[in-house]
């Protein structure tokens, strides 16, 4: 998208309407300008234009995160804010708005993070990667759930996110079991093989990518019967969970990562009032994250003296997906439709909030 220096106002490159042939994109001028509608809200013009092939007609606010918000300009505060730590309610009280504004926010962010994604996705891998998952719950402790987490061993580049839920385990009370057990005997149990499910899909997207490589893992029977399940093209290596977790262990970007998760989401914070409400909500956060750190952070914060660009380059620099560490608008400043990429099943079904397991009312 680029921008009209006389309206400062974006120039579409792609056409609104799904079925039209400009509609993923086209470096030909499909449009032509219809007229300026005056608003109350900024930028309080807005330029009209109508596609030349299938007439529909559209606006330049179209192309913008803000359309059809009534408040303008909170995304970019409220993404850096939730990814420093900051709860939706602390938030809300912070900028004067509605939890339920930044629920909202959020969840934009989440699918527009995932369609960029999707668009900068590396159709190789030419490293070693370190695969692990993220035990956490939602909404209580009797819905438990691993976040399946692959990352790059060189780049820290996060290359997977997906989502596990898991039945309660280990000590319980007589109440809490009582409790567990009207909870079964209500929706049932979670599925038992969810996590062997998952790491096949993370493994066969692997395997594709980088093979030849070699891939971390530790040694959890799950990531064992999904290496038997189908041809893996990688090498693997697994590390006993009990090693030191510092950088000589090649396990450290997935401990890095699952450290960062504690510290800078309220949610996962130990003995914290804060928690994801259900799975959408947690999936949504991590997928921000994602981009957040891959696109958008330095590999570190400080000077490293093995890696002198570690506090210079991003994640996304060090696979060649990027060239500089992007900002805001670099990957949030043009709003793009679903209909432009192709989504798998899972990617489907995190863009529709679709979990059919869940024990909660996702809307």
């Amino acid at each position: 998208m680029e921008k009209d220096t006389n309206q400062l106002q974006l120039i579409p490159t792609y056409c609104p309407n799904f079925r039209c042939l400009s509609h993923k994109g086209t470096l030909e001028k499909f449009f032509r300008k219809n007229g300026i509608i005056r608003t109350k809200k900024p930028p309080f013009s807005n330029q009209r234009y109508k596609c030349l092939q299938c007439k529909t007609q559209f606006s330049s606010n179209t192309f913008s995160l803000d359309f059809r918000k009534r408040k303008t300009e909170l995304s970019e505060n409220i993404l850096h804010f939730s990814m420093n730590g900051m709860s939706n309610n602390s938030i809300a009280s912070l900028l004067k708005i509605a939890e339920g504004t930044v629920r909202d926010r959020l969840k934009e962010l989440a699918r527009q993070s995932l369609i960029f994604e999707k668009e900068n996705y590396p159709r190789q891998i030419d490293e070693d990667v370190a695969y692990d998952g993220f035990e956490t719950f939602t909404y209580s402790q009797f819905s438990p759930c691993y976040v399946n987490t692959a990352v790059g061993s060189r780049s820290m580049f996060i290359y997977h996110n997906t989502f596990s839920p898991l039945n309660r385990k280990g000590r319980m009370t007589e109440e809490q079991k009582m409790k567990n057990l009207e909870l079964l005997k209500k929706y049932g149990a979670y599925p038992r093989n969810s996590v062997f499910e998952e790491t096949v899909y993370v493994f066969q997207n692997l395997s594709n990518l980088a093979p030849g490589r070699t891939l971390f893992m530790d040694e959890h029977r799950a990531y064992q019967r999904a290496l038997r399940s189908f041809d893996f093209r990688m090498d693997y290596e697994t590390v006993n969970s009990k090693v030191r977790r510092d950088p000589s262990n090649p396990l450290f970007p997935i401990n890095r990562l699952h450290s960062l998760y504690r510290h800078f989401f309220s949610s996962q914070q130990r003995e914290t009032i804060s928690f994801q409400k259900h799975e959408a909500a947690l999936l949504e956060k991590m997928q921000i994250m994602k981009i957040y750190r891959n696109f958008m952070k330095p590999k570190f914060v400080k000077k490293n003296s093995y890696d002198p660009y570690a506090h210079i380059w991003s994640p996304a620099m060090y696979i060649g997906v990027a060239k500089k560490v992007l900002d805001f608008g670099d990957v949030f400043g043009v709003r793009r439709i679903k209909t432009q990429i192709k989504l798998d099943a899972k990617e489907e079904a995190f863009m529709n909030r679709y979990y059919p397991y869940s024990r909660q009312k996702i809307v």
